[in-house]
């Protein structure tokens, strides 16, 4: 009798999801591939549709967000998060069986990484040290965004997390997100949402 790994089964998840293009029928196939080749493991089975739902958000939300900077054509990119290799990303891809996509559109001669420079959020990151990554997080950006701005006069484009665009409700939680749109508008910097990406679990998932 045939066994199958963990991994061979989410591989085979995520290809189903990301064959052509993510839609509802994809969707549950992939669930439905999770489901039979658990072979009656409930524990398998509640592991892996959890792993799956985040592995297969963040693949999503990866080509989202470069198709709409493909559309837009932005000559500068604001990017949330930390430098990246992108060989690595690539691999990442490529091990779940995905094909990896380009991170900027051909348009962009800048790529700025927002959280470059700002240690409370590095060390939380990578060593867990610190109760407050956030504080202060979005005035570093927004210093990032400034002074991007005034050395270029194309397009820009900024990616990043809704909770620090419009965060009316979650800023109740987290105080120190949500604020980043008012910070540059007191700046002179005017911030238009482009586009919000769905998460690929609410959007096929039902």
């Amino acid at each position: 009798m045939t066994k199958y790994s963990a991994l061979d089964v989410m591989k085979q998840a995520l290809e189903l999801l990301f064959e052509f293009t993510p839609s509802e029928k994809n969707y549950r196939e992939a669930m439905r591939t999770i489901q039979v080749y658990s072979e009656g493991d409930v524990e398998m089975v509640r592991t892996l549709k959890s792993s799956f739902k985040f592995i297969a958000n963040a693949i999503y939300n990866t080509y989202a967000g470069q198709r709409y900077a493909e559309k837009l054509s932005p000559e500068v990119l604001f990017l949330q998060g930390l430098p990246f290799d992108q060989t690595e990303l690539q691999q990442a891809f490529r091990y779940v069986g995905v094909k990896p996509p380009d991170i900027c559109s051909p348009t962009v001669k800048k790529t700025y990484f927002l959280d470059q420079g700002y240690e409370p959020y590095s060390l939380f990151l990578d060593h867990g040290v610190g109760v407050e990554p956030q504080k202060g997080r979005e005035d570093h950006w927004s210093n990032i965004i400034e002074g991007a701005l005034l050395e270029s006069s194309g397009r820009a484009l900024m990616r990043v997390g809704a909770d620090h665009t419009e965060s009316h409700s979650i800023r109740l939680i987290h105080k120190d997100t949500g604020h980043l749109v008012s910070i540059l508008k007191k700046r002179g910097i005017e911030v238009e949402i482009a586009e919000r990406i769905t998460d690929v679990n609410e959007a096929f998932g039902r």
